[in-house]
This record gives structure tokens, sequence and C-alpha cells, in this order.
């Protein structure tokens, strides 16, 4: 596995939510995602326990995909979960960081100052992906309201 199947957590984790979603789907798809279950909990129905060749597979996928100073200072940790949870730890702070910048986003988002319908509406699903991850999703209602209130006037002629 030379080549990366996505990008590695950076060292300062501003990437962090793209890329812990990345490894549960890299070790989902190779049926090992069950190496993220701290070894304290009680075994998930239908959820095998994991051999060592597989918990050392999880482990290669998640040091494969980090910095490598990353990789340093986590060079004596043999467990995918206590990896895991300590990198989960280290950068789930990433919410405080990205719900302000993502509200400010939100709040400043006007749709006259798009060219298009389809940028808009790329901007709109960035910025609710990021306010999903800090658990502050807009409801449906909410962005209606937004496109709505941004509108110019003389746009809001339906046909």
């Amino acid at each position: 596995m030379t080549v990366k199947e996505f990008e590695e957590l950076a060292l300062d984790g501003h990437n962090y939510p793209t890329w812990a979603m990345d490894v549960k789907i890299s070790l989902s798809s190779h049926g090992i995602a069950a190496a993220l279950i701290p070894p304290a909990d009680p075994p998930q129905e239908g959820i095998a326990q994991l051999n060592e060749q597989q918990q050392y597979a999880a482990l290669y996928i998640i040091r494969h995909h980090i910095h490598p100073d990353l990789k340093s200072e986590y060079l004596m940790e043999e467990s995918p979960s206590n990896m895991w949870q300590s990198l989960k730890t280290r950068y789930e702070q990433q919410k405080a960081v990205i719900l302000p910048e993502a509200s400010h986003e939100w709040t400043h988002l006007r749709l006259q100052d798009f060219k298009s319908i389809g940028a808009y509406n790329h901007e709109v699903h960035k910025i609710c992906s990021k306010l999903r991850f800090c658990e502050k999703e807009p409801t449906e209602a909410d962005k209606i309201e937004k496109t709505l209130s941004t509108m110019l006037p003389a746009d809001r002629i339906l046909q």
C-alpha cells in the first residue's frame, strides 16, 4: 500500500473531520472497522473480534494516513483503537475552531453574491457539512429562509 487512498491527517488537524470519515470508510471496506472499538467496550452483537493480523492491518492504514510527525509521536502505539481515541481527543477540538468559522460563513451567505444557483448551492452544502460536523446543521426550513431572505427582490418572481 504505497499509494495513499486519501489525504493524510495534517499535523494541525485542519482536515480531521474528512480524514476520520475516510479512515472509517477504508477500514470498513477492508472489513476491519471493529478495530476502532475500544477493547474495554463489550463486544457488539454481529461484530466479530479481530485477530492480531487484522488489528495490525487497521493500525497500518491509520499510520499510513497521518503526518510523519504524528507517526513519530505515536510510534509506540500498537492498538488501533487507542491510537484512534488519542487522535480523536487531540483533534476533536476542531469543532471549536470550525463552528465559529462556519457560523460566520452561514451568516454572511447571500445568494446575490454568486453567479449561479449551482455555485450558491455548492457553498450551502459545504457550509452545512461543516455545521453538521459541529452538530449545528441548519434545518431545511432554515436553508429555504436563508435563500429567500438573501435573494434580490427582482429575482423572487416564480414562473
